[in-house]
């Protein structure tokens, strides 16, 4: 847990769901409601690797007490972009106090699921109702009861738009996505080949060429160090990389969301 989230939380009066999604420009953000029942199913769904450190860990204990929240998805093109945590904290913060509410770290897609903000896709990506692939999603827990939420069923099964198409199933570059499972070993050590020339060619470091051709796998790579390279000083915040302070994509597969690989434009329904 970050320390400054060690606070007391403490319950209030009971909140309007309106008064939070209203907090977010809709042209960015999509906002859904998750009761403590749905938080306690997405901390016991798996999650692949927590990278993301910052804030409250449901998924070490799944019988940890919970609350009720919302689920936001963040238009972005990039896929590396995390930076929604940061700043749908400060939004919340302008409404409501930090007391309140907490920053949840869970199984980002299982909550959107349940939440019903978003469907799973054959490429085992949410796709968001407003915002198709293009998003990032967090979550927030509520102390107190929120109230007037809109009672929306989740579709648990598999987006209708991918029924009969094939697209990211043809156009993976390892081979990782099939019809009914992803590899997602094969994925990750794909992901992990773009980021280790990117910081091979950023730090350039005093290791032999064909020495780094053998890290085909994050079990056979070292734990690439960071700092100043050729064009900046870079850091790796979380799974964010900062290039002078600044977040910057990282090279890797992005196949899953490139649009039109994926023939499956983005939505934008001003009516959620």
């Amino acid at each position: 847990m970050r320390e400054d989230y060690q606070h007391e939380l403490i319950p209030g009066p009971d909140i309007d769901f309106n008064e939070i999604r209203d907090l977010f420009d809709p042209m960015l953000w999509d906002v859904g409601y998750l009761n403590d029942v749905g938080f306690q199913r997405a901390s016991a769904a798996p999650v692949k690797t927590k990278f993301h450190l910052y804030g409250y860990d449901t998924t070490g204990n799944i019988h940890s007490q919970v609350w009720n929240g919302i689920v936001l998805a963040r238009y972005t093109e990039e896929g590396s972009d995390y930076s929604l945590y940061e700043e749908a904290e400060e939004i919340l913060k302008t409404k409501f106090d930090h007391s309140n509410f907490i920053f949840t770290y869970t199984n980002f897609k299982e909550s959107a699921v349940l939440s019903g903000i978003g469907t799973r896709a054959k490429n085992s990506l949410i796709y968001n109702r407003k915002f198709g692939f293009q998003s990032k999603i967090c979550s927030f827990m509520f102390v107190s009861k929120i109230v007037n939420y809109p009672k929306v069923t989740p579709n648990k099964g598999l987006l209708d738009l991918c029924d009969g198409c094939e697209d990211c199933i043809n156009n993976c570059p390892v081979n990782a996505i099939h019809e009914d499972w992803i590899d997602a070993k094969a994925c990750d050590n794909h992901i992990g080949q773009g980021i280790k020339w990117f910081w091979y060619d950023k730090m350039q470091p005093d290791i032999p060429r064909k020495e780094v051709e053998t890290w085909v796998s994050w079990e056979t790579m070292p734990v690439l160090k960071w700092g100043q390279g050729v064009d900046g000083f870079y850091k790796m915040d979380g799974y964010q990389l900062k290039k002078d302070g600044k977040p910057i994509p990282m090279t890797h597969c992005r196949e899953c969301v490139l649009q039109p690989r994926c023939s499956k434009a983005p939505i934008l329904d001003e009516n959620y």
